[in-house]
């Protein structure tokens, strides 16, 4: 099994290196959301992979600290948005819905929630999540809990040693100020929504849920 196409074999110590260091970063990072929120839902999901596959996981782990992703369901309270301009009509006054952020990514076709990225040197993953979340949407916000975190252990399906964890994390956070400003090297777009439109990534289908039956 190679890492590329010019790389060397992957060893079992290179195998069991990434699986310490990946499974390092992981506690690390529930540790500190634990320390930090009164609730933090973990799930775990283990995943046998073919010989190739495993490979394109390793490379993506292997020499990156990769852990995983922390992405944010922001929500704004409806009655707040600003009034309404003359070019609009009065009975759109009453929609004082709450509402979603979600961003549609350069290539992508399906609504997402904001975040993700690679975090700077000693910054926590809410703050990772929230820098991301203006760079790409000019939208400040505040984290106020975990919805989900999905802890992904990934073996290979032979008698090779070694692993590889990775998070995805949900954060939940309102509104704090800011208007939409897309950053059109990373987005398509992005929109306050009331309703889920009808293309989702699956997490961003699951918060939008749970939202919605809260109320």
């Amino acid at each position: 099994m190679t890492d590329d196409a010019d790389g060397p074999e992957t060893g079992a110590g290179d195998a069991n290196l990434t699986e310490k260091i990946n499974q390092t970063n992981v506690d690390e990072r529930i540790s500190s959301l634990e320390a930090a929120y009164d609730e933090v839902p973990v799930t775990e999901e283990t995943f046998e992979l073919s010989p190739d596959e495993y490979a394109d996981v390793f490379a993506a782990t292997r020499g990156t600290g990769y852990s995983g992703n922390s992405v944010v369901f922001v929500t704004r309270d409806g009655s707040e948005f600003p009034e309404l301009s003359d070019q609009i009509p009065e009975q759109a006054a009453g929609d004082t819905r709450d509402r979603v952020l979600l961003v549609l990514g350069r290539g992508a076709d399906m609504w997402a929630l904001p975040g993700g990225g690679k975090g700077d040197e000693y910054e926590s993953v809410q703050g990772t999540a929230v820098r991301r979340v203006n760079e790409q949407t000019g939208i400040r916000c505040t984290v106020t809990g975990v919805a989900e975190v999905v802890h992904s252990k990934y073996y290979p399906d032979t008698d090779a040693q070694g692993s590889v964890h990775t998070l995805d994390i949900f954060l939940e956070a309102e509104y704090k100020k800011g208007s939409l400003d897309v950053d059109e090297s990373e987005l398509v777009g992005a929109a306050w929504f009331a309703e889920p439109p009808e293309r989702l990534t699956p997490g961003a289908e699951d918060r939008f849920a749970a939202f919605l039956g809260d109320k």
